[in-house]
C-alpha cells in the first residue's frame, strides 16, 4: 500500500467517526428536548412565531359607576392575560388594564351549568362582580384566578384566599 491510499483511509476513518459522533450528540439533544419540558418549551418558543388570540370574551359591571366592562381572555406564545375595556357610550372601547395571568395554560370550569374560561360574577357575596378566570400551571394543577375592582387603587386586584 503506498502513503496515498493509507493517508485517504485514515481521513476517510475519521470523517465517518466525526459524522457519527455528530449523529450520537444530535440524537442526544433531541432527546433531552422531547423529555424536558423547560428545555421543549424553550425550542418550541424559539421556533413558534408570536401570536395573539381572544379565546373568550365577557361583560358586565366590575365598578360602582355601573359602567359595563368588556373582559377578553388573551393567549400569547408566552402568556394568558386578562384584557378589560371600557365601553364608550359611541360604541369604542378603551383599553383600562391588562393583567398577566400567573398561569400560561388556559382552564375551563362549570358556572351555572355550562363549560367556561371566563365569568363574571359577585363570588363573595359583597355586591360587587369579580372576574373569574381559570388556569393550568405547567403542571397541569387547575387555579381559579379571581380580581375584582379596588376603587381607591383604581385598578383590578387578585384575590388570593
Amino acid at each position: 500500500m503506498n502513503t496515498e491510499t493509507v493517508k485517504a483511509g485514515t481521513v476517510e476513518t475519521i470523517t465517518m467517526q466525526i459524522a457519527r459522533v455528530s449523529l450520537i450528540t444530535l440524537f442526544a439533544a433531541m432527546l433531552i428536548a422531547a423529555l424536558h419540558p423547560d428545555v421543549r418549551s424553550e425550542v418550541r418558543g424559539a421556533v413558534m412565531k408570536d401570536y395573539r388570540t381572544v379565546v373568550a370574551t365577557a361583560q358586565g359591571r366590575l365598578s360602582a359607576d355601573a359602567e359595563l366592562y368588556t373582559v377578553a381572555k388573551v393567549k400569547t406564545r408566552d402568556s394568558l392575560a386578562l384584557e378589560i375595556y371600557e365601553n364608550g357610550v359611541d360604541g369604542d372601547q378603551r383599553l383600562i388594564e391588562k393583567i398577566i395571568i400567573p398561569d400560561a395554560k388556559d382552564g375551563y370550569f362549570s358556572f351555572d351549568n355550562q363549560t367556561t374560561n371566563l365569568a363574571i360574577d359577585d363570588v363573595d357575596g359583597d355586591g360587587r362582580m369579580e372576574i373569574i378566570a381559570p388556569s393550568f400551571d405547567r403542571n397541569l394543577i387547575g387555579r381559579l384566578n379571581v380580581y375584582n375592582f379596588d376603587p381607591e387603587a383604581k385598578s383590578f386586584q387578585r384575590i388570593i384566599r
